[in-house]
């Protein structure tokens, strides 16, 4: 049984909804109330880098660029291609010729390894591939339709019944090549979608739902990882993917919630349209009860420029990942900010050492909304707002609101209280008010609680003190 994933868009409405609920974040964060650990390891906050396609000399060469133009940098991803075939797990030595030695270098330098992946073998690895099919390994239409067969975007495929135990068992086998190297997460990509129509367990005798067989997926991995490597590792997931739809609810919901530690929100054209379909799955993330997610800086996908994407584009993306709960940058065509201009290269510097200085402030406020179940990026709008400004708090001191186009103009819907201009420290705006602003593009819509802890470590930041 074959299945494309063009009819992806109309199925993925079915179970949609248009619900959900945020929290109000916008109380002062002084007091004495005691603020939960974060289940998560500090070093997701630390910034992420990495390439659509790459080989071991062009991977350590975008880190080793990243840290010669002073540029922090704490993780890197290897996306696919990197094995030799889906899925074997076994690294190709020709893109790769020292896959541990690779690994050692990046830890030498403080900077952790995200490894791609997905829950299918392709038909091109025949011998994986016909084994499981043998074993009953693979997710079936129905009871008689034998391994339902996927076009994806790396060919085709079928999906591992992770409702079998044996199953799991083997595909544990072949991971753990991977694991031995040491790695510190995996990015787990969107494969688990196809369960819409590869939806029968043979193992189970019955039919499954997307959201089903996608908490055994992401729960796997996180899990496993951890229990094989420590509890330091974090997997990378999507929160809310709802491709470009407007809604929210389980049927775009796919890591689940309380091990999304680390969530990317699927890929987005490097446009100022794609920041908007960024921001918007983030919503929605938000209003799901997501903590921590962040969007690819730059769009995943080209616009059709030389580079991939407009300078303005790169800099207002980078300035809304710096101030998201996870800040990562990668995708297609060119993401290397010093490759665009001097410029670009500053701003980016800047926003990202900002970033880094807030960690300690992430940590705990995204502990403290991880407890809540609200986004440690707490969009302030209801969800049916039309013409959202995307505005949201960051923990509960930061308020934030998106530059949309490239003309840096913004309406900024003052919350209650007093709030500092992050970039003019004399500016402040007392809430609840509405006041329209343009800014310059090395500059952003940033503002700070007037007194809050926090205000002194971004206004030193941006200071460079």
């Amino acid at each position: 049984m074959k299945t494309s994933l063009i009819t992806f868009a109309a199925l993925l409405l079915v179970g949609c909804t248009k619900g959900g609920s945020g929290s109000d974040s916008g109380a002062d964060s002084g007091g004495s109330e005691v603020i939960p650990d974060a289940p998560w390891p500090e070093w997701i906050l630390q910034p992420w880098v990495w390439e659509d396609e790459s080989t071991q000399e062009s991977a350590t060469g975008l880190v080793d660029g990243y840290i010669a133009n002073d540029i922090p940098v704490g993780a890197i991803i290897i996306d696919s291609p990197w094995a030799t075939g889906y899925s074997t797990y076994e690294w190709d030595t020709d893109l790769y010729p020292d896959p541990q030695g690779m690994i050692d270098e990046f830890h030498s330098k403080g900077v952790k390894v995200f490894i791609w992946t997905v829950p299918g073998i392709n038909t091109d690895v025949p011998e994986l591939y016909e084994y499981a099919a043998s074993k009953g390994y693979f997710m079936q239409s129905n009871a008689d339709s034998g391994p339902t067969l996927v076009d994806w975007w790396k060919g085709e495929g079928s999906l591992i019944d992770y409702f079998n135990p044996e199953a799991v068992e083997w595909w544990h086998g072949l991971v753990d090549q991977t694991l031995a190297l040491g790695i510190d997460g995996w990015k787990c990509d969107g494969l688990d979608f196809s369960a819409i129509s590869a939806k029968y367990s043979p193992f189970l005798g019955r039919d499954v739902t997307r959201p089903e067989y996608s908490e055994r997926y992401y729960r796997d991995f996180h899990d496993y990882t951890r229990e094989v490597l420590g509890n330091d590792r974090v997997s990378t997931f999507r929160p809310v993917d709802n491709y470009g739809t407007d809604i929210g609810g389980e049927g775009v919901e796919f890591g689940p919630k309380d091990i999304t530690w680390a969530g990317w929100v699927g890929d987005q054209d490097g446009t100022f349209g794609g920041i908007e379909a960024a921001l918007n799955n983030m919503f929605w993330s938000d209003h799901g009860g997501y903590t921590m997610f962040g969007s690819d800086i730059g769009g995943y996908r080209n616009d059709g420029s030389e580079l991939g994407r407009s300078k303005e584009v790169m800099i207002r993306w980078s300035q809304l990942g710096a101030l998201s709960a996870i800040m990562e940058n990668g995708g297609s065509g060119e993401h290397r900010p010093w490759i665009f201009d001097e410029e670009t290269n500053d701003i980016y510097r800047r926003f990202t050492k900002l970033h880094v200085d807030l960690i300690p402030y992430l940590m705990e406020e995204g502990a403290l909304a991880f407890h809540e179940g609200r986004g440690l990026m707490d969009f302030t709008e209801i969800p049916d707002t039309a013409d959202k400004t995307y505005s949201y708090f960051l923990g509960r001191d930061i308020f934030v609101v998106p530059v949309l186009d490239e003309t840096g103009g913004v309406l900024v819907n003052v919350p209650e209280g007093s709030w500092v201009f992050a970039f003019d420290p004399d500016e402040v705006f007392e809430g609840p008010s509405s006041v329209h602003m343009s800014v310059p593009i090395s500059s952003y819509p940033l503002f700070i609680r007037e007194g809050s802890e926090v205000s002194e470590t971004v206004l030193d930041s941006l200071s460079g003190a």
